[in-house]
């Protein structure tokens, strides 16, 4: 017996603490619909309060509707949240108990309908949490006649097809009636209307005009920038059996494709090997390198050299490559500077004026996508900001694939995959606008012309941007001569270099980090494998060496090995976010999905 008791008050705790704070006991929705497909909605609901309350908040879905507050019948405030009309309801400083009144009167404004077929009225009108609303009647007062046309008004859960009894008045006006939505519940109401039953002003030819113009002016006007401040002359290519006087491995990595990145960091630990500044060891058994401190640069390289040496050297004089953190160095003093030195001077990569001109180009793009995202939504400005974003979107990932292929002197094959990755980002940008253009009531007509001129166009735009920038004659002029060089580890004959290295027995390894800047590092040292081999007085390893092919090797495993472990970011250490996770009951769905409807709460 007492177990008995203790379960039905346990039951009744329950149901106590889950019961709704009110409940609505009638609900009437007055809808007049304009010729612009404007939705002014009038609710009167009668709550009635279980326990006091200072009133009641509205939630109205708008699923990118536009919304406006005309009317409530008592002290209030309203705003848009996480794409809800919010109404607070109520007197702060007074409660309210038993049934009590409201009547709210807001306009919806959704715009053009996404369907080029017919129009339609797609509303919901409310959808309980866990209250529930008795004596439910709404009307809909339509711009013109609708006997003709099919409607519907369902209830219940989500996806729930059971019906409302409904009667057309005058041609022109639907009403019904429901004696009770439970908790979890929704009523919709849907009317399919002949194509052009809205009115809409329809811009769609002066837009396609205007996006035509405007993107063969520009496309115009940048191909002359580029032609008149951006175009670099073919450098004057210098054969010479040498690196370029003065450079270290990382600054000809850095002035051949305007980069630092970690093939070039690791070749510096050769460029010091060959200078005597550190031995290699490796050790056996894929336990990785050791590298030993034997000497450090002098006063007259470059403060970031010496920087980058003393925090490879760190914790020692003997380190082991896999404990080795350069990153931090490299961001905060190595990178910096070294990209200070080429940015201006008489070293500076860039001309000046081209500079400047890049910059107006890119200023030039944004003001393009800008104006293409109006031309776009020139029917509904409410898709005006989706059309930016994926315009943005395209400028922005056209212009870095653009300078990643203006940065370096690409392969056959490397142009082919950046045409197919410009070409994929263009048809995926047009393929998004097309949705877009036609949402927001663009001709079909025209859509498809419009969203492929607008996406070449800006295509071309974030291409000539990209380029806009010519090298100074300083970086030709270095250009040309490492351009000369890497021919020269390319192709030179076998006869030639046999030659080089009997007058100097080191010449293979003064070079290899070089050849390792330049991605040449395997066919440097197949050229070499048939000569008597000297090898590197800087290596020590488990085995004696027998190939010139063996660096080249080692090169490849030290620098992945160094890639990995040296630049690798410190890892930020990440505090978990403690707090209270609130929960509430909410609905399980309604049977419509259109805007409006939404429930209330309690305050």
């Amino acid at each position: 017996m007492r177990k008995t008791l203790l379960v039905l008050l346990l039951t009744l705790v329950a149901a106590l603490l889950c019961a709704s704070d009110f409940d609505i006991v009638r609900a009437d929705f007055e809808i007049s619909v304009s010729e612009g497909r404007v939705y002014t909605i009038t609710e009167t609901l009668s709550y009635d309060f279980h326990r006091p309350s200072h009133g009641v908040i509205r939630y109205i879905p708008l699923d990118g509707a536009g919304a406006d507050v005309v009317y409530v019948s008592e002290q209030w405030q309203a705003g848009v949240e996480d794409g809800f009309l919010v109404i607070r309801i109520g007197d702060p400083s007074r409660l309210v108990d038993g049934v009590h009144d409201y009547t709210i009167t807001y306009s919806l404004s959704p715009g053009r309908d996404r369907y080029q077929d017919y129009d339609e009225v797609y509303l919901d009108l409310y959808s309980t949490y866990d209250e529930s609303v008795d004596n439910v009647t709404f009307s809909i007062a339509m711009p013109d006649d609708i006997s003709s046309c099919r409607w519907w008004a369902t209830y219940g859960p989500y996806g729930s097809t059971e019906t409302v009894g409904t009667d057309l008045v005058d041609g022109r006006m639907l009403v019904g009636a429901l004696d009770h939505l439970g908790p979890g519940e929704g009523v919709t109401v849907r009317i399919e209307l002949p194509e052009g039953y809205f009115a809409f002003s329809d811009h769609s030819v002066a837009a396609f005009v205007a996006t035509l113009v405007l993107s063969l002016v520009l496309v115009v006007l940048m191909g002359v920038m580029y032609l008149r401040f951006g175009r670099d002359e073919d450098p004057v290519i210098v054969p010479t059996f040498s690196p370029p006087d003065g450079l270290s491995p990382l600054e000809v990595g850095y002035l051949f494709d305007s980069s630092d990145d970690g093939h070039d960091y690791a070749a510096m630990v050769w460029y010091w090997a060959d200078k005597g500044l550190l031995e290699v060891e490796e050790i056996g058994g894929d336990q990785g390198f050791v590298l030993h401190r034997k000497g450090r640069p002098d006063e007259a390289c470059p403060e970031y050299e010496r920087s980058l040496f003393d925090a490879l050297f760190a914790s020692g004089d003997d380190v082991a490559l896999d404990s080795v953190r350069l990153y931090p160095a490299i961001e905060k003093s190595v990178r910096p500077a070294l990209r200070r030195r080429f940015e201006r001077g008489r070293e500076a990569l860039y001309d000046c004026r081209s500079q400047r001109m890049q910059t107006i180009a890119m200023a030039l793009g944004v003001l393009y996508a800008v104006a293409m995202a109006f031309l776009t939504a020139v029917n509904d400005s409410r898709f005006g900001l989706y059309a930016f974003f994926i315009l943005a979107f395209q400028f922005i990932f056209s212009c870095l694939v653009f300078w990643s292929l203006n940065r370096r002197i690409p392969t056959t094959l490397q142009n082919v995959m950046y045409a197919l990755l410009i070409i994929f980002i263009t048809l995926m940008s047009a393929a998004m606008l097309n949705g877009v253009c036609i949402s927001a009531g663009i001709s079909r007509t025209l859509v498809h012309a419009m969203t492929v001129v607008m996406t070449v166009a800006l295509s071309a735009i974030s291409g000539l941007a990209a380029a806009m920038k010519r090298r100074s004659a300083y970086a030709q002029d270095v250009l040309g001569r490492i351009l000369g060089y890497r021919d020269f580890l390319e192709n030179v004959e076998m006869d030639r270099l046999r030659a080089l290295i009997d007058e100097d027995p080191e010449y293979f390894y003064h070079n290899l980090s070089y050849a390792i800047v330049l991605g040449l590092e395997k066919e440097w040292a197949g050229k070499a494998e048939s000569i008597a081999l000297s090898p590197a007085s800087w290596y020590i390893g488990p085995s004696p060496v027998t190939s010139y092919m063996f660096y080249s090797v080692m090169a490849d495993r030290f620098s992945r090995t160094f890639t990995s472990s040296c630049l690798v970011p410190p890892r930020v250490s990440s505090s978990r976010f403690h707090g209270a996770s609130g929960s509430h009951s909410g609905f399980s769905g309604f049977s419509g999905g259109g805007i409006g409807g939404g429930g209330s709460r309690s305050w």
